[in-house]
């Protein structure tokens, strides 16, 4: 009898003993803090995606979900209206946002300049060409569109002169190809495949001399990740554990080839190469999450002379460097 007993009494232990790690594990998960990050998905994020893949958010204590919009502006208003407590996308619409009671702070830079390409069929040699013509530049107030608006302006040609076109991203390659419109934006990663349309680059801010004359400054840290003034103030932890993550994948970025970065992030983007992609990108990707305000006062000012914004909102009221300087100095222990 004591034999049977003994057997139970040891098999009641062993599960016992199962049924606690089962549950320690699941607990590990749930102790992790539930983040939601609204973006639009593009290679300029490219640090962010690798601190996913690295599992340095997990690291950190962070579980993230991604939710795609089709527009930065979109995935802007999704965070202040609750849907997300990150956001990533470009720096104009947040100024623009603040300037209309939207306050946000920038946490940390994600680029150290702007890639930006104005791409027109092969008839256009020149943008004043362009009246009366389809174009395509994202939505308005975002930065794509803000960007060919100031072209345009400086060929002397209007808003009203030209018939703005609505589409994906993705989709402008193909309607350049096929007629569908005359000219596009593009990021500066298309700029080998325009090459093969024949297309005619009317406008390459990949050019230190463009960007220099379009902006004043080689910095224009125009891709970033930002949060409501709010959840900041609220949530300070929450965003340094965010930014830490960030600089430690900016630090692996930093010391790891294209192809390393590139295979390391692909799980991120759907039948896309790149390597390619990323060696255009390399030189303008940032690896200290730096927000300068020589950057800054290139972005408020082309804000101001486009009209996206009416007065100077200052450097201190929109960014915040803290976070990424606490990382910074985390790291260098």
């Amino acid at each position: 009898m004591k034999r049977p007993i003994l057997f139970v009494l040891m098999i009641c232990l062993l599960a016992g003993i199962l049924i606690g790690c089962t549950t320690k594990k699941g607990s590990d998960v749930t102790d992790l803090e539930k983040i939601v990050i609204s973006e639009m998905r593009g290679e300029s994020w490219i640090p962010v995606y690798a601190a996913e893949m690295l599992g340095y958010f997990k690291d950190e204590g962070l579980d993230t979900e991604w939710v795609v919009f089709k527009d930065g502006p979109i995935a802007f208003q999704g965070m202040h209206a609750g849907d997300s407590q990150f956001c990533m996308l470009s720096t104009e619409p947040v100024l623009r946002a603040f300037e209309e009671g939207l306050e946000s702070k920038i946490v940390i830079s994600t680029v150290k300049n702007k890639q930006y390409i104005f791409a027109a069929n092969s008839e256009i040699t020149s943008v004043d060409q362009l009246k009366g013509k389809a174009i395509f530049a994202g939505m308005p107030g975002s930065a794509p569109y803000s960007f060919v608006l100031s072209a345009l302006e400086e060929a002397g040609l209007s808003e009203n002169d030209v018939e703005w076109i609505n589409m994906e991203y993705g989709a402008a390659l193909v309607a350049l190809e096929k007629g569908s419109i005359a000219a596009s934006f593009f990021d500066g990663i298309h700029i080998n495949e325009l090459k093969n349309l024949n297309a005619n680059i009317l406008i390459n801010t990949s050019d230190p001399v463009q960007h220099e004359a379009l902006y004043g400054s080689k910095y224009y840290e125009s891709q970033m990740v930002t949060v409501t003034k709010e959840f900041a103030e609220k949530n300070p932890e929450t965003v340094q554990k965010f930014v830490n993550a960030v600089i430690k994948a900016m630090d692996w970025q930093a010391k790891h080839t294209d192809e390393e970065l590139a295979k390391l992030v692909s799980p991120m983007f759907e039948d896309r190469d790149l390597v390619e992609i990323v060696g255009i990108l390399r030189g303008s990707l940032s690896n200290d999450g730096f927000f300068s305000e020589e950057g800054y006062g290139a972005i408020e000012g082309f804000c101001l002379e486009q009209g996206i914004i009416k007065n100077p909102i200052g450097y201190e009221n929109v960014i915040d460097m803290s976070y990424v300087n606490n990382a910074r100095k985390a790291l260098e222990k």
